[in-house]
């Protein structure tokens, strides 16, 4: 939900008065804290308030009319400002106190990886200080009044959804906005005193959130100080070598704490010795490398990216954990985070299981969700995707006589309960789109041996697999957009409290399909996010492997 009328009206105020200087304390709170007094001690605005009245009821009904403001009658803050100042029958809302506290908080709004230049907080700070000094008329002090309403609902908007909208450039990230139409409550509960307050109650409640912005703060500084040293691209480094490049390896992997600042006094040293392969490990962990002795080229690139691309980052994935959730999360859940190829596991609100995943192909992006896993199928059929038996399939079958029994497979005359096993000799090949093929449960199962269903339109689920080699490897984007985990046995164990690991795995084993309910649904999130921070309190980066980040910043720069 964009607010484009605060544009508007930004304008307007900025012919009413000349921006100010910034005539206030530089902020030391953090907004993140229990919410204070609302500066009672600040005198209060002295223009009539029923004169003001007047005026924003004509201001707000040309809104809602639209008369004055044709450009904002689709959008949905202009309903909401005319609901809010209705129900107050059109007075003023906001006073000294609570203006003051807006302004703080908008001003420090940057440790929320958003932009205070956003608002027009010169504008702001010049009006109300002149109609606490009894120097603005009625109809301006309306202005005011409405101004701050609408800075107000645009603030909680970004805090709830997102400066990017989740569905404006990103066809596969599928979680809807969560308040698309309730920031007028939270709009009442901060003129009545809880600015701070109703504000943080919009901030998602997904613990990478609170994460993500102490990392942003670090990564503010450094950028100011001036990033990083970059390091000279070449051969490959290996412990024992010698060259100048270790010196410039060392000050980097300084910068961002990788190397231990007790080695501080070797960073001139130019030897690659056991001080520095600690570090590189560190590293490599953190940012999604392949873990090895060499310095190989693809480290110095992600060495390279600079403090000011990773500032970006972080605020780009603080918007899309927007997307994700306000408010609290459950208690209980289980997370697939894409680009770190990786599920975590979290029961009473504590991470109890981290296991690697393999997540779809670029050409077959696993999208962004949520749903809730509803049931567990055991020894489960593969009913190939129309789209997979039409590419890759259907050719072979028709060339080797021998391709179904070999890969245990089976085609059926229909997508129906009733549907047949059919003959190969039988298929009517100028017609396929009809037929079903099949692979039978058992451990040369495509899906495994068992498969966690949350039924949704994109066909997505959790599964087992026969190709366990591939969580070996460092990026695991092999799948046709399912998500293929690395142990089934534990995940089914704890989604089933009923059933023992030896009950799960005979199960698994018995080759009959069954299908088990779960008694209470598990949420379960698939998601998108580049920056995170790990069990070690470590700040990790990922590759843009579905290159979301780069289609993103653009518009987040805008």
């Amino acid at each position: 939900m964009k607010f484009f009328f605060l544009t508007i009206l930004f304008g307007g105020l900025l012919l009413l008065s000349a921006c100010s200087s910034d005539r206030s304390k530089p902020a030391t709170e953090d907004s993140s804290r229990p919410p204070t007094s609302q500066s009672a001690s600040k005198p209060e605005f002295s223009y009539d308030p029923k004169a003001a009245g007047d005026s924003l009821k004509q201001w707000v009904d040309s809104l809602a009319l639209k008369v004055d403001f044709p450009e904002i009658e689709k959008k949905k803050g202009a309903a909401q400002l005319f609901a809010f100042y209705q129900n107050r029958n059109f007075s003023p809302a906001w006073g000294a106190g609570t203006s003051q506290k807006l302004m703080e908080i908008i001003s420090q709004i940057d440790r929320e990886g958003l932009n205070p230049s956003n608002f027009p907080l010169d504008a702001l700070r010049s009006l109300v200080d002149s109609a606490q000094s009894g120097k603005v008329s009625a109809r301006t002090g309306a202005r005011l009044d409405l101004l701050l309403s609408a800075s107000y609902l645009k603030l909680a908007d970004l805090l709830a959804t997102g400066k990017i909208k989740a569905d404006q450039l990103s066809a596969d990230w599928h979680i809807k906005d969560q308040v698309p139409d309730t920031l007028g409550v939270y709009l009442q509960k901060a003129v009545a005193g809880q600015v701070e307050r109703s504000l943080a109650s919009l901030r998602p409640g997904f613990g990478q959130y609170t994460k993500l912005r102490r990392h942003l703060a670090q990564y503010r500084r450094l950028s100011a100080a001036g990033g990083w040293p970059t390091v000279e691209a070449g051969a490959d480094l290996a412990p024992g070598d010698s060259s100048q490049r270790i010196i410039a390896v060392r000050r980097r992997l300084a910068v961002t704490g990788d190397l231990d600042s007790t080695l501080a006094p070797q960073q001139q040293n130019a030897r690659y010795d056991s001080s520095l392969i600690e570090a590189v490990n560190r590293y490599q962990q953190r940012n999604g490398l392949i873990v090895q002795p060499e310095i190989t080229d693809r480290m110095v690139q992600a060495m390279n990216i600079p403090a000011e691309d990773r500032l970006t980052q972080l605020m780009l994935n603080l918007d899309r954990i927007r997307w994700i959730s306000t408010g609290p999360m459950p208690p209980t859940y289980a997370l697939v985070n894409i680009p770190e190829y990786r599920l975590h596991v979290v029961e009473d609100g504590s991470e109890v299981k981290v296991m690697p995943v393999v997540v779809g192909k670029v050409m077959n992006a696993t999208p962004v969700f949520k749903d809730q896993i509803e049931h567990v199928e055991f020894s489960p059929y593969w009913n190939v995707p129309t789209s997979i038996a039409t590419a890759e399939l259907w050719p072979k079958i028709r060339a080797s006589r021998s391709y179904l029994d070999r890969n245990h497979m089976e085609i059926l005359n229909g997508w129906g309960n009733n549907a047949r096993v059919v003959s190969r000799s039988s298929v009517d090949w100028g017609n396929l789109r009809n037929y079903r093929i099949r692979q039978k449960p058992g451990p040369w199962n495509a899906l495994g041996q068992v498969k966690f269903m949350f039924p949704n339109q994109y066909a997505i689920y959790l599964h087992d697999t026969p190709s366990e080699q591939l969580f070996g490897e460092t990026r695991r984007a092999f799948s046709h957009g399912c998500i293929r985990i690395a142990d089934p046995v534990w995940f089914a164990d704890w989604i089933l409290p009923q059933f023992n690991r030896d009950e799960v795995t005979e199960k698994m084993n018995d080759r009959q399909l069954e299908i088990v309910k779960l008694d209470q649904e598990i949420p379960v999130y698939i998601v998108y996010l580049t920056a995170f921070e790990d069990g070690e309190g470590r700040l990790n980066f990922r590759p843009d492997l579905y290159g979301l980040d780069k289609r993103l910043t653009p518009e987040f720069d805008k």
